[in-house]
């Protein structure tokens, strides 16, 4: 039985789908098997962040209507064969129903070490979907006053789900900027949000033109550390540098 994590967020914009990608594709080139799932039905995002918008025929949607089958609609990503997508349908008529999506995870398990549910942002319908099937949860967050409350409100949700393993990465950290901010340091957001820290990410220009773009990381700071939580997920004692 792999890992089966939701990765959620609360506020929109901090950067989760980007992270479900890169921590995935990080796993994947240390030779883990990867799966991630997109719940954002009809503002889908994974294909152009993955690269596979060209091979992108059948989506989440057909699978769990049974339209087809899951190794029609899953494409391998072109960076990393251990790594493999199913995208949200591009309808919003396309509704998830969350016996459906937690059979589909059942049956895939055993496939994969690591399963990504890169739910949408918010606490509605799709977040509701991804919890029905999610062992553990993700929870990103930004370095500001409302992204952090927002994150905490997720996580008290994700504990109500029955979801005990709730972990929280810091993204777009700017450490000249949070000493200017309303924020006062990083203890801040992880004292708000209530969730036991795995990784700090970056603001990055990189690591955004890579998304952007379908592109691998280059080397630096934003890959570092990518592979720092993907060590820490795999049990290494990784130190965590709080600012």
């Amino acid at each position: 039985m792999g890992e089966l994590m939701l990765v959620t967020s609360g506020k929109g914009g901090v950067g989760k789908s980007t992270v479900s990608f890169y921590t995935g594709l990080t796993l994947a080139l240390r030779g883990r098997k990867v799966l991630i799932i997109e719940l954002d039905t009809g503002l889908r995002s994974l294909d152009v962040i993955a690269g596979i918008s060209e091979q992108t025929v059948y989506h989440l949607g057909d699978v769990t209507a049974g339209r087809v089958k899951p190794s029609e609609a899953i494409v391998s990503s072109p960076l990393c064969k251990n790594l493999q997508l199913l995208c949200a349908p591009f309808s919003p008529e396309d509704r998830i129903e969350p016996h459906r999506l937690a059979w589909l995870c059942q049956g895939l398990d055993r496939f994969y070490d690591y399963t990504f549910l890169d739910a949408p942002a918010g606490i509605g319908y799709g977040f509701k979907v991804g919890c029905t099937a999610a062992r553990s949860a993700l929870i990103v967050a930004t370095p500001d006053p409302i992204s952090a409350r927002d994150g905490g409100v997720v996580c008290d949700l994700l504990a109500e789900a029955g979801i005990t393993r709730r972990r929280l990465i810091i993204n777009r950290v700017d450490a000249k900027a949070v000493a200017r901010g309303p924020i006062s340091d990083l203890d801040e957001v992880i004292d708000t949000v209530g969730a036991r820290l795995l990784g700090v990410l970056p603001e990055s220009t990189a690591l955004h033109l890579a998304a952007v773009s379908g592109r691998a990381l280059p080397e630096g700071e934003a890959a570092t550390a990518f592979a720092n939580i993907a060590r820490r997920l795999e049990g290494e004692q990784v130190p965590l540098a709080v600012q």
